[in-house]
């Protein structure tokens, strides 16, 4: 452990718009959420409250971290202070980030869509908010909707720059606020404090103030560490995390199925608009921008729909709002926005119409990997889950209608874990999703199986966001 003075603790921490186009090296727990979809690096929901790492009040009133899990408690702490939910490496999951479902839905783009999306974003890079060098001229407010209930416990800010463009350029204050009732009303003060500037090696973590389960945050940042006027530098901000502990999210079976508009592109026939189709954790759909159209292929893992447009192999997450809203963030360009309202004219996918073209059949005709998400497996499994059957299926149907393709059955993972231990797992599940199609009478000697591991991302494996993209199965096509 490390002691650290009360009121902050310091630790050291192990879509764009559609329209405009791991495991660890111990099986982790899981705390029964929904299950996830094609995960070949088995990162699980967030942990039940037992695995939480502690922050405790000693008997001399300083605050204490635990390093380890709460197992690893030392004896002498005493009354727990706060739990934190950690991942199956131990470390404290963040439920501000896009990757656990988190997205704006109040801000004004111009004046707060940096702020927020540096907040949600996951990534420690500086982001501009201001351009003022003592501050913003006006507090900085922006609301963000959870996918489920989640009691915050501790909130923190990582390590500042020591650099010219950031040292004591940083906002000042953050006041969290949140909401059970509506992202409306309801909101009482979770925490509020003061980044110091300096602390370039160790996160600082604030205690909450109040520990309450809220559905929506209310976010403001205002100050700036050190007002210069005659600084030639603007204010800026890194990340805000948030730990604590979530409920597991409820979806229904049809939550991806519908019709959103996604803005411009005028009305009626004529409007841009995207839509999907959920069957189990398979979701696929098409849609329209600028008068071109465009195919979806997805999945979704814990409630996040991850998917790809086309041919593009540029990952979006996205999640259905408490307003039926798709809300949705292009992995690598650090935006998150509200995609569309329900609505719009009907598309080629539309129940009626004709179905939308099946992905894998389009990769395979154009000689190109086939991105498949949708395929789930037991935690530290390779047993297939019964939610993964339609993306089987969807890769069964054009396998079966090309019976002398030879195809890679490749599985991908995040970089979470050991290299090693990732080859092995998605090598395993690889060769699972080759003996499910073998037994439903795709030939065997026109198939094999390999893990990729961590080795191919195509997202970044910095944010939960782009790890989650990075997790799933390829059907690669032997050409030629």
């Amino acid at each position: 452990m490390m002691r650290v003075r009360p009121g902050w603790v310091s630790i050291v921490a192990g879509l764009a718009l559609v329209a405009c186009g791991g495991p660890a090296d111990e099986p982790p727990e899981t705390a029964g959420a929904v299950p996830a979809a094609e995960d070949p690096s088995d990162t699980p929901p967030p942990p039940a409250p037992a695995d939480a790492a502690d922050v405790v009040v000693d008997e001399d009133g300083s605050v204490v971290v635990a390093e380890d899990s709460a197992a690893d408690v030392a004896e002498d702490v005493a009354a727990p202070l706060q739990d934190f939910s950690v991942d199956a490496q131990g470390e404290p999951i963040d439920f501000l980030t896009y990757g656990a479902g988190a997205f704006p839905i109040r801000f004004d783009r111009e004046s707060q869509g940096t702020a927020a999306a540096a907040v949600l974003d996951g990534r420690l890079g500086y982001a501009s908010i201001s351009r003022s060098p003592t501050g913003p001229e006006q507090p900085i407010t922006f609301h963000v909707e959870l996918p489920a209930d989640t009691t915050f416990t501790v909130f923190g800010i990582p390590p500042q720059s020591s650099f010219g463009c950031c040292s004591g350029a940083h906002i000042r204050t953050v006041t969290v606020e949140g909401s059970a009732t509506s992202p409306d009303d309801g909101y009482e003060q979770l925490a509020s404090f003061e980044v110091e500037p300096e602390v370039y090696k160790e996160k600082q973590l604030f205690p909450a103030d109040r520990q309450m389960p809220v559905r929506w945050v209310r976010i403001t940042l205002e100050g700036r560490q050190v007002p210069d006027p005659d600084d030639y530098r603007g204010t800026s901000f890194t990340e805000l995390f948030g730990y604590g502990s979530q409920e597991p999210i409820q979806l229904g079976e049809d939550a991806f199925t519908g019709r959103w508009l996604t803005g411009g592109g005028g009305g009626g026939a004529n409007a841009n608009r995207i839509e999907l189709i959920q069957d189990g954790a398979l979701v696929t759909g098409c849609g329209t921008s600028g008068g071109s159209n465009f195919t979806v292929s997805g999945g979704i893992e814990n409630g996040l729909l991850k998917y790809v447009v086309g041919a593009d192999t540029v990952p979006i997450v996205a999640v259905i709002n408490s307003k039926d809203q798709l809300s949705g963030a292009m992995i690598g360009r650090s935006f998150g926005r509200v995609i569309g309202e329900s609505g719009g004219a009907p598309t080629s996918c539309t129940p009626g119409e004709a179905p939308p073209p099946n992905p894998v059949t389009t990769a395979l005709d154009q000689c190109r990997a086939a991105i498949v998400y949708g395929i789930n497996f037991d935690v530290d499994s390779d047993a297939i889950r019964q939610d993964a059957e339609p993306a089987l299926n969807q890769i069964l149907s054009a396998l079966s209608e090309r019976p002398d393709m030879a195809v890679v059955i490749e599985g991908h993972t995040d970089s979470d874990a050991s290299d090693q231990y990732n080859l092995d797992l998605s090598g395993r599940r690889a060769a699972a999703v080759m003996t499910w199609l073998a037994g439903h009478g795709v030939s065997a000697d026109k198939l094999s199986a390999v893990g990729k591991g961590e080795g191919e991302p195509i997202a970044d494996n910095e944010t939960s966001a782009g790890k989650a993209s990075n997790r799933r199965v390829e059907i690669e096509p032997q050409c030629g």
